[in-house]
């Protein structure tokens, strides 16, 4: 038996077939229904529990840069020239450091919403 045969009984027995054989469908059945009660406070649960994933994963990282070392100014000048150069382990290094200073600035507005601590 070939493959793309159809069988009798795996056709829909309800369905009704215009005259090239092809299904014909309601097209009101294809208008989008207007979401439910129900259905938006599952959608604003959802994305709560999204927006609660990245404050704490911001909350993470936020809290891994606090382990970063502090530069003396010897190791500033050092390692800026070394930047400077090209040489970008020390430019990193550099970065790194200096975002403590950023992470000070933020623990400020920690509970104030992300949305604001990004426009500042």
């Amino acid at each position: 038996m070939n493959q793309n045969t159809l069988k009798v009984h795996d056709l829909n027995e309800d369905a009704e077939f215009d005259e090239n054989g092809v299904e014909a469908f309601d097209e009101k059945a294809l208008v989008e229904e207007e979401p439910s009660d129900n259905d938006l406070a599952e959608e604003e649960l959802l994305s709560q529990g999204s927006t609660q994933r990245v404050l704490d994963a911001t909350q993470l990282y936020l809290g891994e840069i606090g382990y970063s070392p502090l530069l003396t100014a010897e190791e500033e000048v050092y390692f800026a020239r070394r930047a400077l150069r090209g040489d970008v382990a020390s430019r990193r290094r550099m970065i790194e450091s200096n975002l403590r200073l950023v992470v000070k600035i933020a623990r400020r507005y920690s509970n104030r919403g992300l949305a604001l601590l990004v426009s500042d």
